[in-house]
């Protein structure tokens, strides 16, 4: 854990409007080792890993598998572990983990507790951005919550460009009080932690904390014991500190509140998207495990912390 009070000059590469298709190609090779022989000679493989696990029913595409490849750095093996685990903890904690429907959740987008911001970083990565102080515990629940996120998740996690960059989060801490204790329990914790590190197909490649109080140890107490040390490396606490906040994000693709340039907070645009994507996230809920379910296994490597 960083608590990043002060940034020196910090180096940025070219804003991500310059990328360029070969650009994303050359990322891919460099970070994920992906080439079109490599691609197709894994994609054949875990093909292959699949229909001998005939109780799992998923998407017969390559851009599916594609996403659960670049995860695991284009090992066919680690991939087909994870894509097992993933529909594992859908199985197996339904509440928390099946995404909601964008129709069914509109008591969560009026708290306007999260957005993912329309632009990305210098780095190409999509950026998620969480306001505990707007979790209304009389309003929604703590699964309402996880699976609002995990709609989130599910909704970028089919563009190739956040596949091979990631996603880094900014977590807003303030006003955070002991009636937001309940989402935050060492249960709740660990599942969050195993969705990040071990299960969701997706590279977190930072979290930022903005205005965390002084008792915002407690809360990172629960978190600990779960956390590998490459996250704990990840988590950056800017407190009020907004020119720390913009050595990783330029104020051009930040709302108001974070000394940005795009007007206040508001999640009315990502809703909109989402509610276009509801036939989409009514066809992934036919997907999964049927009958039984495999002994689970356990990944131990990093390749999505990397």
């Amino acid at each position: 854990m960083i608590k990043q009070k002060s940034v020196g000059n910090t180096t940025i590469i070219q804003p991500f409007e310059e990328f360029t298709d070969e650009k994303w190609k050359q990322i891919a090779q460099e970070e994920l080792k992906e080439t079109p022989e490599k691609s197709k000679q894994e994609i054949t493989t875990l093909k292959r890993l699949l229909n001998n696990d005939s109780n799992l029913v998923v998407p017969d595409d390559d851009e599916f598998l594609l996403r659960f490849l670049r995860a695991r750095k284009f090992d066919s093996k680690k991939a087909f572990n994870m894509l097992q685990r993933y529909y594992l903890m859908k199985l197996k904690c339904p509440q928390l983990f099946q995404s909601a429907l964008p129709s069914q959740i509109d008591n969560v987008f009026e708290l306007q507790a999260q957005t993912m911001l329309e632009n990305r970083d210098q780095f190409g990565r999509r950026v998620y951005v969480i306001r505990v102080d707007n979790f209304d515990s009389t309003k929604v629940t703590v699964e309402e919550i996880f699976r609002t996120n995990m709609m989130a998740l599910e909704h970028i996690v089919r563009e190739p460009e956040t596949q091979i960059a990631g996603l880094a989060i900014l977590l807003d801490m303030n006003g955070l009080s002991l009636n937001h204790a309940k989402f935050f329990t060492p249960y709740y914790a660990k599942k969050m932690v195993e969705l990040v590190q071990e299960t969701f197909p997706l590279r977190f490649k930072g979290f930022h904390v903005v205005n965390e109080p002084f008792y915002f140890d407690a809360v990172m107490a629960v978190l600990k014991p779960f956390l590998k040390e490459k996250i704990r490396k990840r988590i950056y606490l800017h407190g009020s500190d907004l020119n720390s906040l913009h050595a990783f994000f330029s104020p051009q693709m930040l709302p108001k509140e974070y000394g940005g340039k795009l007007g206040p907070f508001d999640n009315k645009a990502w809703r909109i998207a989402l509610l276009k994507d509801e036939e989409y996230f009514m066809n992934i809920q036919n997907y999964g495990y049927v009958n039984s379910r495999p002994e689970e296994t356990v990944d131990t490597d990093d390749d999505l912390l990397k």
